[in-house]
């Protein structure tokens, strides 16, 4: 089909644009009610290194489709690169099918490219993935797997069962995730609860990239405290692990009701010390999330480091067809240079719950 006529003009938001744009947000979303001005404050225009410009598409004075493009500084193994993380991409109802979509998208591409990113991704949903799909230069390594473990089966079960058949019954869901005993043996760790990362963990990030090998954000002290300690209303804990005296790594766990359940979700996890410091510091996660009276835990993975710490942590990953969600992935290159070979498979990606604006 031929392209429609552009009506509109597009532009980069300026602060004063806010408001109109999360009218723009409450028109396409309406149950949105998480996205408050506090949010987009923070998640844009934030006095950071983390804030991010948005492609507006206006006509009359109002915006009527955005695209959000944040760069972040990204490594793969030793390698420093740039890259552009689309989030938050809407076209007005009254708008679709014009070519504001696309028009937008192609704004951020460009935008990208002269902010120096190497690559740009996004994590689309349902309804925008086939968008992405038709421009023909983005490609799909796949859906990004979802972990999940039954830590506690009668947690799991006693708002659906009740406390008493619960407790019968419970320890029957946690027969398959037992792990792997022959996984070798987990070193004791010194843990606590933090209300933001240590400067340190730097050094254990550093470490983490080199053993994944994997293109990754740069999971730096100061980004784990804008992603996680600053966001405003965030159910997030931060819990450090030492031995020694000495950062081995960190995690970010929440819980959120998903599918009936109270679900222990850990987000984002690093670690120096290669697979086996991964599932220690899984395991103190579980233990912690289970304190709190959760019973499933959950966690995303695409990296082989991460996804076999998982496993070895008696985590299954479902066919996608058996979640209620499913986790689409799409990225394309803008040309300039820097990757050391196209990132085509899943597994060249380390990507958790944590790289998702949904939790």
């Amino acid at each position: 089909m031929p392209m429609a006529r552009q009506y509109w003009t597009n532009r980069l938001a300026r602060p004063e644009d806010t408001l109109a744009i999360l009218d723009l947000v409450k028109t396409v979303y309406a149950d949105r009610s998480s996205l408050t001005r506090d949010y987009w404050e923070w998640r844009y225009h934030s006095a950071t290194e983390f804030r991010a410009d948005t492609v507006v598409a206006e006509h009359q004075g109002r915006p009527i489709g955005i695209q959000p493009v944040a760069i972040f500084d990204f490594q793969q193994g030793k390698d420093r690169l740039k890259g552009a993380m689309y989030t938050g991409a809407l076209t007005h109802p009254a708008h679709r099918r014009h070519g504001v979509f696309r028009s937008v998208v192609t704004g951020a591409n460009e935008h990208a490219a002269k902010r120096g990113a190497q690559f740009s991704m996004t994590m689309p949903n349902d309804e925008s993935l086939p968008g992405f799909i038709r421009f023909g230069e983005w490609e799909s390594p796949g859906l990004i797997p979802l972990y999940l473990k039954v830590a506690d089966g009668p947690a799991m079960l006693r708002s659906r069962m009740g406390r008493v058949a619960a407790a019968l019954t419970g320890g029957l869901p946690q027969l398959p995730f037992r792990g792997r005993r022959d996984a070798g043996r987990s070193p004791l760790l010194d843990c606590e609860q933090v209300p933001c990362a240590p400067d340190d963990l730097d050094d254990a990030f550093d470490a983490f990239a080199r053993d994944a090998e994997a293109l990754m954000i740069r999971r730096t002290a100061a980004y784990w405290n804008w992603r996680y300690a600053a966001r405003p209303g965030a159910p997030y804990r931060m819990l450090v692990a030492r031995r020694g005296g000495r950062m081995v790594g960190a995690a970010v766990t929440s819980v959120q009701r998903r599918m009936g359940l109270d679900v222990g979700i850990v987000l984002d996890l690093v670690a120096r010390g290669g697979v086996l410091s991964l599932r220690c510091l899984l395991r103190e996660a579980e233990r912690t999330l289970v304190s709190r009276g959760v019973g499933l835990v959950a966690c995303q993975a695409t990296s082989s480091i991460l996804r076999r710490a998982l496993r070895d942590a008696g985590f299954l990953c479902p066919k996608p067809a058996w979640l209620p969600k499913r986790f689409h992935f799409v990225y394309r290159t803008t040309g300039v240079p820097g990757l050391r070979a196209r990132p085509g498979e899943l597994g060249d990606w380390h990507l958790t719950l944590g790289d998702s604006d949904n939790v």
